[in-house]
């Protein structure tokens, strides 16, 4: 069964626990590209999977994380850190660039793009809900 799309559920999605911030996790749905799942890390702990088309998120304590998806394939500056006081939001997308490999065999390349509200408000909306976990 499907899911259904974050715009319809984010009325329904838990408020941010007090004292916590949280880290959604996004990634467009190209089929051309990748439909692999690598995993998500905070600072070195995984904490999920990418879903090809989908969003989830994470609650956090305050604090410095380094978001990091899994990939076979290197490119520059794969990771990125966001820094997060109680309350605040970050939005992680992960980005496929399996077709940048120049190799004879094409491998999962993913970086991480820390992306602004409004964009990812509109990026997000139509995404599958894949559910979101707490610490």
């Amino acid at each position: 069964m499907p899911s259904a799309s974050f715009s319809r559920v984010a009325e329904s999605t838990a408020a941010i626990p007090a004292g916590e911030a949280r880290i959604y996790f996004y990634r467009d749905y190209e089929p051309y590209e990748s439909l692999a799942r690598p995993a998500l890390y905070l600072n070195g702990e995984m904490v999920g999977k990418s879903e090809p088309g989908g969003v989830s998120y994470r609650d956090v304590a305050p604090g410095a994380y380094r978001i990091k998806v899994a990939s076979q394939g290197l490119y520059w500056h794969p990771t990125k850190t966001v820094t997060l006081a109680a309350g605040e939001v970050a939005y992680a997308k992960v980005e496929s660039l399996a077709s940048a490999d120049s190799g004879e065999f094409t491998r999962d390349t993913f970086v991480v793009v820390l992306t602004a509200k409004p964009e990812a408000a509109r990026q997000i909306a139509e995404l599958r809900d894949v559910g979101g976990e707490s610490r």
